[in-house]
C-alpha cells in the first residue's frame, strides 16, 4: 500500500510540474505577443532591392549630366544595385525637378539638384520648393566663367567692359535659363558695372554653349566643364572667372577680384531624395555615395571633364541650400 501511495504522490507531483511549466510557457508566449503588438519589433533594413533612378533635370552632355552620370556609373558597386540616369530637361529644370519632388519617397527615385531648386520656385509657378528635397550629398561646386566667341568685338575683360559701355544692349550673352544662377550672375554683373547687356536664356547650358560657339550670341556665363571642348578647339574663349583664385583648368584667365569686379559666383550640384524619405535610406545612400567620391577612377574622370569636386554631407548641404535661398530671395524684391 505504501508503494501505491508513493507512486500516486510522484504522479501527482509530476502532473503539477507539467501544469506549472505549461502555464509559464503560455505566459511567456502571451508576453511576447504583447511586446510584438504594442512594442517596436526589430526590422531588417532591406534596401535597395531594385534599380535606382537619378533624374537629371537638364540636357544631355552638359556639366549637370556629367555629374550625375559619373556618380551613377561608379556608385553601382557601392550601393549594390544598378543606377539609371534619366534626362527630363525643359523649363530651366522645372520639369525634372517637379518629377523628382513628387516621386515616391522610397529611395528609388533621386534627383540631381542645383541651385535652381531654389531659384525656380522663387520666380516660377511650380508645385515644389527647395524644402521638397532631402539633401543626400553635394559633390560639386563649380565657379562660373564669362566666355566669349573669338569673333566677338572683344577678347578680354577690359575690352568687353569698354565695348559694353560704348554699345549699350549690343552684347548678347547666354545662360542656362531665365532665373538660374548664371542668369543672376549676369544681372549682378550688369548692376555692379553699370552696363547694359542682353541676356539670351536657353534650356540648359549645353544649348547656350552651342549658340555661343556657333556665333549666334557673343558669349555666355557657365561652368568650365560645359565649354571645355569648345575651349580646347578654340571655338570659345574664357575672359573672366567669377572667383578670387585662378583655376588650374584655365590659369591664364583673370579672376573677378583681379578685374575689380566684386562678384564671386558658381554652381553647386548634388543628389537629393524627395522630402519624407526614410532617414536610414538617406544615411545609407550618403555613405555609399561618399565612398564613391573617394574612388580614384571617379576622381580622375571628374577632373578630366573639368569638374571641380567639393564634398558636403546632408546637414552641411542643407545649410548651403538655405544660404542660397537667402541670397536669391533679394531678387524677388526687385
Amino acid at each position: 500500500m505504501k508503494k501505491n501511495l508513493l507512486k500516486g504522490l510522484m504522479a501527482l507531483t509530476l502532473a503539477l510540474l507539467l501544469i506549472t511549466l505549461a502555464g509559464c510557457g503560455q505566459e511567456e508566449a502571451s508576453t511576447n505577443e504583447e511586446t510584438n503588438e504594442g512594442g517596436s519589433p526589430e526590422t531588417t533594413f532591406n534596401y535597395p532591392t531594385k534599380p535606382i533612378t537619378i533624374i537629371n533635370p537638364f540636357s544631355a552632355g552638359g556639366p549637370a549630366d556629367n555629374t550625375s552620370r559619373f556618380l551613377a556609373h561608379h556608385a553601382e558597386d557601392y550601393v549594390g544595385t544598378s543606377i539609371v540616369v534619366e534626362n527630363r530637361d525643359g523649363g530651366s529644370g522645372t520639369i525634372g525637378q517637379t518629377a523628382g519632388a513628387n516621386a515616391d519617397p522610397d529611395g528609388y527615385t533621386l534627383t540631381l539638384i542645383t541651385s535652381s531648386i531654389v531659384s525656380n520656385p522663387l520666380f516660377n509657378n511650380v508645385t515644389y520648393t527647395h524644402e521638397s528635397f532631402e539633401p543626400i550629398i553635394m559633390t560639386v561646386n563649380d565657379p562660373f566663367y564669362l566666355v566669349v566667341n573669338p569673333d566677338a568685338p572683344f577678347d578680354d575683360i577690359e575690352s568687353f567692359m569698354k565695348y559694353a559701355k560704348e554699345n549699350p544692349g549690343q552684347i548678347t550673352l547666354g545662360s542656362s535659363g531665365t532665373d538660374t544662377v548664371p542668369a543672376f550672375t549676369l544681372r549682378e554683373l550688369a548692376l555692379e558695372e553699370d552696363i547694359d547687356i542682353t541676356m539670351i536664356p536657353h534650356d540648359g547650358e549645353a544649348y547656350a554653349v552651342a549658340a555661343a560657339a556657333g556665333g549666334h550670341i557673343d558669349g555666355l556665363v557657365g561652368n568650365f566643364s560645359g565649354f571645355e571642348s569648345q575651349f580646347n578647339s578654340g571655338q570659345l574663349k574664357p575672359i573672366l572667372i567669377f572667383d578670387n583664385e585662378r583655376s588650374e583648368l584655365a590659369p591664364d584667365v583673370p579672376t573677378s577680384e583681379e578685374a575689380g569686379i566684386d562678384i564671386i559666383s558658381g554652381s553647386w550640384r548634388g543628389i537629393a531624395a524627395p522630402a519624407g524619405t526614410d532617414p536610414e535610406v538617406v544615411a545609407y545612400l550618403h555613405e555609399k555615395f561618399k565612398e564613391t567620391t573617394e574612388n580614384e577612377e571617379y576622381q580622375n574622370q571628374m577632373k578630366n571633364a573639368g569638374i571641380d569636386m567639393s564634398y558636403r554631407g546632408p546637414e552641411d548641404f542643407k545649410e548651403i541650400i538655405q544660404d542660397t535661398y537667402n541670397r536669391y530671395d533679394m531678387f524677388t524684391q526687385e
